[in-house]
Order: C-alpha cells, then structure tokens, then sequence
C-alpha cells in the first residue's frame, strides 16, 4: 500500500463505514485507557464533517472537524485502522482536515488527545500543532493533552 493509492473522501456520521472505525477506535481507547468512565469527549456536533480514507475499496482510517462557536475548528475522530499504521494515512487525514478549515475559513484546528497516544503527539508535534490548556470539556481530564496550530 503506498498514500499515491490512497483515496480520501468526505463521508456522513452515519455512513456504516465511518460507524465501523469509530467502534474500532473506541474499541483502542478503552484498550489505552481501561479506567475511563468514557469521559465526554465523543459528543459530536451535527455540523461535523468526516473525512473517510479507503485504500483498494477498503476502509482504513477516518477523522473529522467540527466548529467552536469562536470560529475555530476541532479535530476529531482521528483513527487509522492497526494494519494501515505506518504508511502516512493519518498524515494524509490530517493535511486534509487542515485544507478544508482553511477553505471553510477556520483560522485554528484545535483538537485533545490522550497521554497513552505517544503515536498521535508525535504526529500533532511534528505537523506543527502546539500544546495549550486543555479546554472544556477536558479542563478536568488529567489523561488528556489538548494541541491547536493556527491555520493560514
């Protein structure tokens, strides 16, 4: 598989494919994070728009933003299927979410991940996203970092 064979489409919160990654990614946080209660960060907003990556007709990896009310936008749902790791496709997901805030007009992606995700900080880091206060509702998670990077 290389990321030249890799399609990247927009998809609905109830598209059966995007609802199959979300499982399997909440199927890996509750693996990384065993305690949790289940916090509140799966609230999606119905404004949100996910991006759905297929390689060879098959689901690998999606993600989504969502708006703040002060303009900026969130990314959530970052996930790549454990056979598709390694290959760039979360690099792929994110520059993708990042184009379409700037064309939406976002001036800021924030997003929060977790501290037993070393692979996703060091993507975020490396794509030049930055760490800031964790914001609501993650002000009082300790297992959360949030991150947000100023879009041009």
């Amino acid at each position: 598989m290389t990321t030249a064979d890799l399609s990247i489409t927009s998809a609905t919160s109830d598209d059966p494919r995007i609802r199959r990654l979300v499982r399997d990614l909440d199927a890996d946080l509750a693996s990384r994070y065993p305690h949790d209660t289940g916090g509140t960060g799966a609230n999606l907003d119905p404004a949100i728009r996910f991006l759905l990556a297929e390689f060879d007709g098959r689901p690998v990896g999606c993600c989504a933003i969502q708006p703040f009310p002060d303009g900026a936008t969130e990314l959530k749902r970052m996930y790549v299927t454990p056979a598709a790791r390694g290959r760039g496709i979360a690099r792929r997901l994110l520059d993708e979410a990042e184009r379409i805030a700037t064309t939406l007009g976002h001036p800021e992606i924030r997003l929060e991940t977790g501290i037993h995700q070393p692979e996703a900080i060091a993507l975020y880091t490396r794509a030049g996203y930055t760490i800031i206060p964790n914001y609501p509702p993650y002000q009082h998670e300790p297992l959360s970092r949030c991150y947000a990077k100023l879009l041009s």
